[in-house]
């Protein structure tokens, strides 16, 4: 490598060959497109984080994203059924599961519309087609003979869930049964409750709750007055 020499104000400097100064300049153009692609890479990493964070609720338009909620009524494959403390009226009826009633809680209980334990509500029993569903159900006793039972059906999508939610809901108007304020609890979870008087003068009382495919009904009938 050559050297030139030149004197300023007594100082000797040493300035680089050609040869080094274009090595040096590959390198700070090497230098300068690599931060150009990390400052790259730093937006589309922010712009993918802005894309899930900053898009709100698909219902709203405000919040954050909206994530499908787990089955309530499914956790790890085991349906969900209502423990006898859960249900409305334990305080009063004391429930208790399957008392003298099949321990088995498989598929079983009558499909929708029917309504009405106790055959309260006896033309929700008419003959009718049904959809291809799955059904499972849970029975109770209380006290003065008080009944309640725990239903869940699934069917195959949930268009056809509200078409049968809808037939029961006709039902239950049929029977006499009118829209009542929900509990905190049902309305909590979003749950719609009705209620009437039935045969004997017994109040019952039936809360439904839909999730997609899945259609929840709790119904509990009260006890007989003492005589």
């Amino acid at each position: 490598m050559a050297d030139v020499e030149e004197l300023l104000e007594g100082v000797a400097v040493r300035l680089p060959a050609a040869e080094e100064i274009r090595t040096q300049g590959r390198r700070r153009r090497t230098r300068r497109r690599a931060a150009r692609a990390l400052a790259g890479a730093a937006v589309l990493v922010t712009a993918g984080v802005c894309a899930v964070v900053l898009p709100e609720s698909p219902v709203t338009g405000h919040g954050t994203v909206a994530v499908a909620p787990q089955n309530p009524f499914l956790t790890d494959g085991v349906v969900q059924m209502r423990e006898a403390d859960e249900l409305p009226g334990y305080a009063q009826w004391h429930w208790k599961a399957n008392e003298g009633l099949p321990t088995d809680a498989g598929p079983q209980g009558g499909p929708l519309p029917q309504v009405g334990l106790d055959q309260a509500c006896p033309a929700s029993f008419a003959a009718t087609d049904e959809p291809d569903q799955k059904r499972y159900s849970l029975q109770y006793r209380g006290r003065d003979d008080a009944l309640a039972q725990h239903r869940l059906v699934t069917y195959d999508d949930a268009a056809t869930a509200r078409e049968q939610l809808t037939r029961l809901r006709g039902a239950m108007t049929a029977c006499g049964l009118t829209s009542a304020p929900p509990t905190a609890d049902e309305e909590g979870t979003g749950s719609s409750a009705w209620s009437g008087t039935v045969k004997d003068g017994r109040t019952m009382r039936v809360t439904v709750r839909r999730w997609n495919a899945w259609v929840s009904v709790v119904e509990v009938l009260d006890g007989r007055a003492a005589r």
